[in-house]
């Protein structure tokens, strides 16, 4: 039972870990963006403040990508800990292994959920268009 209480107390940091970047993140988004809407807004933006622009919003985005796929391995890292520590040997054996099913597998990726992935495309597709796609 003590080694499920670590692996869940190291689980729960982790998850604050993730909303304390998650909270960095959308800071982060927000100026991406703002720079982008008023570098596409002045007329007087030329080539390389766009690609610097674009640079910066693409730089934002990857560091999201990155985040989001630490986050996702939280999740897998607490259920390879309770795959190990076996479900049985846990305060709620069924809630661990209901657990371990969700999270559906224990090995480590680097990739965020597709729910993650679909949101740093939808914003990077933003970021670009406010610099790029020309105002009325």
């Amino acid at each position: 039972m003590d080694l499920a209480n670590t692996a869940l107390q190291a689980f729960q940091n982790g998850r604050i870990v993730d909303a304390l970047t998650f909270i960095g993140v959308i800071i982060a988004i927000w100026l991406a963006l703002r720079v982008a809407n008023m570098t596409g807004e002045n007329p007087d933006s030329n080539l390389v403040t766009k690609i610097v622009s674009s640079a910066f919003g693409l730089t934002v985005m990857a560091g999201t990508f990155q985040s989001f796929g630490f986050a996702s391995n939280t999740w897998v890292t607490f259920a390879r800990r309770l795959t190990e520590i076996g479900p049985e040997n846990t305060g709620d054996p069924i809630g661990a292994q209901a657990f371990i099913d969700y999270v559906g597998t224990t090995e480590a990726t680097g990739m965020p959920t597709p729910l993650g992935i679909a949101f740093c495309v939808i914003v990077t597709i933003m970021i670009l268009s406010l610099i790029w796609v020309p105002r009325k």
